[in-house]
């Protein structure tokens, strides 16, 4: 760090040409460079949903918009009317591939060979209309998939072009239904996705800026100086843009998290190194240091620190780059670009302002800042960790490993409800539609065979696979090509397999493809995430496996995008608790070297893994699933927790070298570390807490583990952390009086 502190300190016209030259890759990136392809924003791998988009495509039964209709009677004239009048001008829109409702349910006579509507005119009579309501109810193909079992829930399931046209297919049924009395909301995939990124929008600059704020409210109740609050603000400020520059330049600028998350937590990062030189500046100044001795000095006592810091804190963000998830590891490796320009950005802008004009007065009553007369009162805190240093020491572990048992019981889960807006139409309609109907979600059963299976081979296996996806609170009724064969007039139609050639072409592609060897069984599916899922998709691949081996010349795939993203989500959440372990024993042994002792490296594990485990626990608390972006914050906080432990190891290493016993080095520590910890943890938690804002449920979820964990390891390394050093002091570091009179002026 002497290179930068004499650069910042007698040089400052080269700092400011470094300065100029690391803002080229990130204005290179807003002029529309890039060197790397850009990343689609998705949790799922393209190859990994290579079955879904298979029988997607194959088969014609396909739904990513679906209009949600609710009436307590469908089967009166003016409401039928209504929604015949809806079905027909929707499905005449242009952007509108295919509408299926109950009504396009034919019936099929063999004797005449004539297809007519199973519904009557709307004119018809209040016997035909109960005759008619009574059928729809208990249609296998309508009941509980098209129309609740009650008859007061409908949906229309429109395969359409793209997001876009959402807004103008629900505004026209809203104009033709609504006047009937009819409720109509929209749900499914397109419409959860468009909600996800409208919400993704709406957040993005309204929770920087909230962030921002926090920050500088912040900065100004605590330094009270108005060149002190702009002199820590700069190094973060330009190292947010830089960080956003560098996310264009390698094609992350729609990376979710990266977009919402990375900005404030890099606002955070910087901010706190930016604080420590600061008050360090300010506290060399009013003891007496000229300008350019306290901030040369500022930068050798603390610019280590801010180093050790950003390694540690690099690693932890790193981690995530082992993961296979595109959108992760591309945050990984963006937040460790961020990071590193963090750190050259607050080195350099911080002490090159703090040696200038603005500084003049900026140590002027720095002794009374709020936060420095708290720290003063709070002493016996500290002397009560050293003098009972085996009991606090004690507790500590105790309660760390009470929480790491409780955050074990974490289990890998997702939901599609859980990434989008809870407060959006198609969140609520989705969660309505999985209680009343069978859900709008889907589980097929793929079936395939070679050219020398006829009808009659494959209608037995279908009727097999029928019976392993009945029963089960979790999915709907069965679905197939012998459904189908109920529009025939007339019992046990199901079984004649020789009238499939008689359906009419739309209705029969949804369930059978012989010139293809290939049907599928359909169910609705509940979102109810993989953790429920996963016993009954069990249990049915091993039903299907016996099937399969009684049938040679079969194969059956159990296909559903519940199955894609939880074995992703499982997948994704296993490597980053694996990498996660990793980064941690790297973090430990890079802080065991840095300090040449292991001691400090075996001391620092507990005031780390603790906050930690709270957070793991708090997240158990309220639910006991881990998504993938509370899976990320364990990373990401572990290594912003390690920081703390960082500048207060460095400080109490310092005091020691000046011969202080362990508890007057800790009180020395906790009176000038101490309060420059409380600023951090305050500022990084409220301005982290800005994200609980959010309308996503996964990045709440990521800032409340973020909170809890910047929160815990405060009180870890200013009252756990000094018990162990005093209990473990290890031997008094030997240094000659010359030395520890340089040391001691270093310190002010």
């Amino acid at each position: 760090m002497n290179f930068i502190a004499r650069i910042t300190a007698d040089h400052p016209l080269i700092g400011w040409c470094f300065v100029a030259l690391l803002s080229l890759p990130p204005a290179l990136g807003f002029r529309g460079c890039r060197i790397a392809e850009s990343v689609p924003p998705s949790w799922v791998p393209a190859e990994a949903a290579a079955a879904l988009i298979e029988a997607e495509a194959n088969f014609s039964l396909n739904a990513p918009l679906v209009l949600v209709l609710e009436d307590d009677d469908f089967f009166r004239p003016k409401q039928l009317a209504a929604v015949r009048h809806a079905a027909a001008e929707i499905s005449e829109m242009p952007f509108v591939r295919k509408l299926v409702w109950f009504g396009d349910i034919p019936e099929v006579s063999l004797l005449r060979g004539r297809v007519t509507p199973i519904l009557p005119n709307a004119d018809g009579t209040a016997e035909e209309l109960a005759t008619a309501r009574s059928r729809i109810l208990e249609h296998p193909l309508a009941s509980g998939s098209l129309i609740s079992e009650d008859g007061t829930t409908m949906v229309m399931l429109l395969d359409v072009r793209g997001r876009n046209y959402i807004h103008p297919i629900r505004s026209r049924a809203a104009e033709i239904l609504e006047p009937a009395g009819i409720r109509v909301r929209g749900t499914g995939p397109l419409a959860l996705h468009a909600a996800h990124d409208r919400a993704l929008a709406e957040d993005h600059h309204r929770i920087q800026l909230m962030a921002y704020s926090v920050v500088g409210l912040l900065a100004v109740l605590m330094f009270r100086r108005p060149a002190a609050i702009f002199i820590a603000g700069s190094g973060p400020t330009v190292a947010v843009v830089w960080t956003m520059g560098w996310l264009q330049l390698i094609g992350q600028a729609e990376n979710e998290l990266a977009k919402i998350i990375l900005p404030v937590l890099i606002t955070m990062v910087g901010f706190a190194d930016g604080m420590h030189l600061v008050v360090r500046i300010r506290q060399l100044r009013a003891s007496g240091e000229s300008q350019r001795d306290a901030v040369y000095r500022a930068v050798q006592v603390v610019g280590p620190a801010c180093l050790l810091t950003s390694i540690t804190t690099a690693i932890g963000f790193g981690s995530l780059m082992l993961s296979s998830a595109d959108m992760i590891s591309g945050f990984g490796r963006v937040s460790v670009i961020g990071v590193v320009v963090t750190f050259f950005s607050v080195v350099l802008i911080t002490p090159l302002l703090a040696n200038s004009w603005l500084s003049d007065r900026m140590h002027i009553a720095s002794d009374k800042d709020p936060v420095t007369r708290l720290m003063n009162r709070c002493t016996g805190l500290i002397e009560f960790s050293s003098r009972h240093a085996t009991s606090v020491a004690i507790s500590g572990i105790v309660i760390t490993v009470l929480c790491v048992r409780v955050a074990a019981g974490l289990i890998p889960d997702d939901r599609l409800t859980d990434r989008v807006p809870r407060n959006s139409e198609a969140c609520q309609t989705m969660r309505d539609c999985d209680e009343v109907m069978n859900g709008i979600r889907s589980l097929r059963v793929v079936v395939s065979w070679d050219e020398s299976k006829g009808r009659n081979d494959v209608w037995p296996v279908i009727e097999q696979c029928e019976a392993v996806l009945v029963g089960g609170e979790l999915v709907g009724k069965p679905r197939s090509i012998r459904t189908c064969l109920s529009v025939f007039r007339g019992s046990d139609k199901q079984n004649r397999s020789i009238l499939a050639s008689q359906l009419p072409d739309e209705l029969r592609n949804q369930f059978y493809q012989p010139q293809k060897h290939q049907a599928q069984i359909v169910t609705g599916l509940r979102d109810r995430g993989i953790s429920v899922h996963e016993p009954m998709f069990a249990r049915i691949e091993a039903q299907l496996d016996r099937i399969k081996d009684a049938n040679p010349g079969f194969e059956l795939e159990m296909v559903s995008d519940v199955i894609i993203e939880g074995r992703v989500v499982r997948q994704v959440v296993e490597e980053l608790v694996h990498s996660l372990l990793m980064a941690s024993v790297i973090i430990f042994a890079v802080l065991a070297i840095a300090f040449r002792s292991l001691r400090f490296g075996l001391i620092s594990i507990l005031p780390n893994v603790m906050p930690l485990a709270a957070a793991g626990t708090l997240r158990f608390m309220i639910n006991d699933s881990l998504g993938i972006a509370s899976a990320c914050s364990f990373a990401i906080c572990l290594g912003i927790a390690v920081d703390d432990t960082i500048h207060f190891l460095t400080h109490y290493r310092e005091q020691r070298r000046l011969g202080r016993t362990p508890a007057e080095a800790n009180r020395d520590t906790f009176l000038t570390v101490g309060s420059a910890l409380v600023m951090t943890t305050v500022v990084c938690t409220l301005g982290l807490g800005t994200v609980l804002t959010s309308q996503m449920p996964t990045h709440v979820n990521f800032a409340a583990m973020g909170c809890t964990t910047l929160a815990a390891a405060l009180v870890a390394d200013l009252v756990f952390l000094p018990a162990l050093l005093c209990l473990f002091p290890g031997k008094v570091p030997d240094v000659s009086s010359s030395e520890a009179l340089a040391a001691e002026s270093d310190m002010g």
